[in-house]
């Protein structure tokens, strides 16, 4: 793959960290997030290689996500978690997905397209706001719309689910207070007739770290693509980074002291030295943020980014190293020449991996490595 800028994605890696968290939690399910175009990896291939390794239950944002996995033929079980309006719920429902609801209006929409598609049962999961705040249903109006669930009979009430808001923090308070929150909602539904088939509340960071969040099922996000969620967690696996973000030396530039290097003139060369020039920049995913400010590594040496980071290019100060034109050139993930862990360059920049990995842009070519299934 010489020559190009392109993400190198590691299917064997992504079976590992699956491998990896079947372990933590036992006989409990995993559901994958594959949202996002699975974190910008690629939901379609992602499926394909998870499905192969026995996962037969994922999870997405959107109703398009959900319908691109259909129609390329993943017949697994997906959980849309975003709300559907009228407008989708119907083919929703066609399709076999499951369905999100957020309070009453969202079973008033489900209930009037059913009697619209008789024959048909609709796969609800219901969420809950047991303190992330930002979308579910508020803890103290949840035991009527448990009741009107149980007694729904053209609903499969499959899911009862949650979201932690700090569960990849070092402090557990808040998260341990959420999850005895949602405790109290689960010991509501002993008492009803018909109940949900999946508990599920952990995500990453419960993952590793609250196995009393774990319930029937987890739903790992960026610790199946071999990241973890922050610093603070415990380390209690070893997760192995499934994408690599490689480009090469376009350039190789002999430069005198004193010379201006890209836009706005925000670094100079403090003597002769050479400027690597790689055809990678904000269009691709690589940020502003990086503008004097980022390391790429080369024939296993690390160099620094220079100058402002160029809609198709960087610079890197590369020195007396020895670097040629053509030579690969890491900007994160895992190469033969070495590796550079996404939340180390996250962290960098004041953000998370998550938003690097989904970053990518479609000009970025994905190959993949490993059998997908």
């Amino acid at each position: 793959m010489k020559f190009r800028t392109y993400a190198e994605i590691n299917l064997d890696n992504l079976a590992c960290n699956l491998r990896s968290i079947r372990e933590i939690v036992g006989s409990r399910g995993v559901i994958p997030v594959i949202k996002a175009d699975a974190y910008g990896h690629g939901a379609v291939v992602v499926a394909r290689r998870l499905v192969r390794e026995g996962c037969s239950m994922f999870a997405v944002a959107r109703f398009e996500e959900a319908m691109e996995l259909r129609e390329s033929g993943i017949c697994a079980q997906i959980l849309v978690l975003g709300r559907l309006f009228p407008d989708r719920i119907s083919e929703a429902l066609k399709a076999g997905l499951s369905i999100s609801i957020f309070d009453p209006l969202d079973l008033d929409w489900i209930e009037e397209a059913l009697r619209r598609l008789p024959g048909l049962t609709a796969r609800v999961h219901l969420k809950l706001d047991s303190g992330m705040g930002r979308v579910g249903l508020l803890l103290p109006r949840a035991a009527d719309l448990f009741d009107r669930l149980s007694k729904c009979s053209a609903c499969c009430w499959e899911g009862l689910y949650t979201h932690f808001a700090t569960a990849d923090e070092k402090d557990k308070t808040f998260a341990n207070l959420q999850l005895a929150r949602f405790g109290k909602a689960i010991s509501i539904i002993s008492g009803l007739p018909r109940k949900p088939g999946i508990i599920h509340m952990a995500a990453s960071g419960a993952i590793l770290d609250l196995p009393g969040s774990h319930f029937d099922a987890v739903r790992p996000g960026i610790l199946m693509y071999g990241h973890y969620p922050s610093k603070e967690t415990s380390r209690s696996m070893t997760p192995r980074q499934v994408m690599s973000f490689k480009t090469y030396v376009g350039h190789l530039r002999e430069m005198p002291g004193g010379h201006p290097v890209s836009y706005g003139r925000r670094w100079t060369t403090p003597g002769p030295t050479r400027i690597a020039v790689l055809p990678v920049g904000y269009a691709d995913g690589l940020g502003r943020r990086f503008t004097n400010n980022g390391e790429v590594l080369i024939r296993g040496r690390r160099y620094p980014m220079v100058g402002t980071v160029t809609m198709d290019y960087i610079m890197v100060n590369v020195g007396s190293g020895p670097v040629e034109v053509g030579d690969e050139v890491l900007l994160w993930g895992e190469s033969e020449q070495g590796s550079i862990e996404t939340l180390d360059v996250a962290e960098r920049i004041g953000t998370i991996p998550y938003e690097l990995t989904c970053g990518l842009s479609r000009r970025v070519q994905r190959i993949y490595i490993g059998d997908p299934g």
